[in-house]
């Protein structure tokens, strides 16, 4: 049984029925059904089964299903399948579409309720891609202008082949056996005998033959269906041609039919023509993408950069902010030293002051008291022996200047100054001046004045 992999070709969407190539030509002989069960494949298999938008499996297509739900491609390149499309689009026309609020079956305002316009909105021009939102061109105005995507309907092919062989109502072309391979360039199912046969024969004995096990499981089986496509028109005839005037895909016999005058070439001339061109695009895009990674190197590791500055930057301010609180708080002992030694010296005055004015107090009372005890107790003989003594003391208490008597004392008063011009230099802190000044406009912060007043105490004799 030969397994070699066969050469990849490349299709184009949209031949007419009689000479292209269509979803249709996936299906074999008496195929019917447009569901598939995709519960037989893998998970990843199953969500590439699945339309994005409305989570169901595509479905392959029928002459008897009206509902495409075919997997069609975006130029986004995101797959949808054509009945979400459809409502896509019609949902986009609404959006656009304006209703008279008297007769919402109208399109447009209209004048009156008795005189509605009757707009039929023009087919759609664009929609919206359910996944990455990126509007759309909708060509010819139908979601049947976007292409199909045929890996997907190769793999929903597989998948049904996979699932009607698990549920054993895949048969053998030759008899009612179930079938167990299945030859790729006939297209058909054989059971193990008639599948030897097929193989020894002279005449397909070059055939390439897979087990009905090996579609999904095997890589090599895979690639072997999956790069295989033939003509809706001549379901033998692998479609190996395309029609530049056309620029459709089609089978030999199309060719030298409907294409006879036509310019016609080997779709693997094609194919190579367009790798070149996409290997020069794609290595544009690669560059595009290696200075698209450089640029968010970049951008991250500026990041991080501006990460690490700014942490250095909030350390400084709060040193600096640390420095000037600490300015701050010298000027705040500096002043309050001023006024300590202020009070000092006041109080040092004024016990001064004090204990000169207690002294003379104490002299004026003791002598006039003793006078006052001379004349009251003592005999006239007594006091004449010592007038001399009494008068003396009398006029040296009389001679004390007691009427305007006046001490100087320094006050104590705290001016508060420089506050302002702090405050100006705390906003351009950090900005346009230097912490040298800050300290100096700090160090002129507040004033303890050293105006000296008279304080005084005034006596008056009695």
């Amino acid at each position: 049984m030969t397994t070699t992999p066969l050469p990849s070709v490349t299709l184009q969407e949209g031949a007419p029925p009689d000479d292209a190539l269509s979803t249709m030509s996936l299906l074999g002989p008496g195929d019917s059904g447009t569901q598939v069960d995709i519960s037989v494949a893998s998970e990843a298999v199953q969500a590439e089964l699945t339309c994005p938008a409305c989570n169901k499996a595509y479905e392959i297509p029928t002459e008897e299903n009206a509902r495409d739900k075919r997997p069609r491609v975006l130029p986004c390149l995101h797959t949808v399948c054509g009945e979400c499309l459809e409502m896509l689009a019609k949902e986009d026309v609404k959006k656009k579409s304006i209703r008279c609020s008297r007769c919402p079956e109208k399109t447009l305002c209209c004048p009156g309720c008795n005189k509605g316009v009757g707009y039929t909105p023009k087919n759609p021009e664009v929609l919206r891609c359910p996944v990455c939102r990126r509007e759309a061109l909708i060509p010819g105005g139908t979601v049947l202008g976007f292409k199909t995507n045929l890996r997907i309907m190769k793999l929903l092919q597989m998948v049904k082949m996979r699932g009607e062989h698990k549920l054993g109502l895949l048969k053998c072309v030759g008899c009612d056996l179930l079938a167990k391979c299945h030859c790729i360039e006939c297209q058909e199912n054989y059971c193990q005998r008639h599948s030897d046969f097929h193989d020894r024969s002279r005449a397909t004995c070059d055939h390439h033959l897979v087990t009905i096990e090996d579609v999904l499981e095997s890589h090599q089986a895979f690639q072997m269906l999956h790069k295989r496509h033939y003509c809706l028109s001549h379901p033998k005839e692998l479609v190996s041609l395309f029609c530049t005037d056309c620029e459709k895909a089609v089978c030999p016999r199309c060719a030298i039919g409907h294409h006879k005058s036509h310019d016609v070439t080997s779709i693997e001339e094609v194919y190579e023509h367009i790798k070149v061109k996409m290997e020069e695009l794609k290595k544009r895009t690669e560059t595009k993408i290696y200075n698209l990674k450089q640029s968010i190197v970049k951008i991250k590791n500026a990041d991080r950069e501006s990460d690490v500055e700014s942490l250095a930057a909030k350390r400084k301010i709060q040193e600096m902010t640390e420095r000037c609180i600490n300015y701050l708080k010298e000027r705040e002992m500096e002043l309050v030293k001023q006024v300590n030694q202020r009070c000092s010296s006041n109080e040092d005055v004024m016990k001064i002051q004090l204990t000169q004015i207690e002294e003379n107090l104490t002299n004026l009372n003791e002598g006039q008291d003793f006078i006052n005890s001379a004349f009251a107790n003592w005999t006239e003989a007594e006091i004449v022996a010592i007038e001399d003594q009494m008068i003396e003391k009398l006029e040296e208490l009389a001679a004390i200047e007691t009427h305007k008597y006046t001490y100087p004392v320094s006050r104590t008063e705290f001016l508060e100054q420089g506050t302002r011009e702090v405050t100006a230099v705390i906003k351009e802190l950090g900005q346009v001046i230097s912490e040298e000044r800050v300290r100096q406009v700090i160090s002129n912060l507040g004033q303890v004045s050293r105006e000296g007043t008279a304080m005084g105490v005034q006596l008056k004799s009695a």
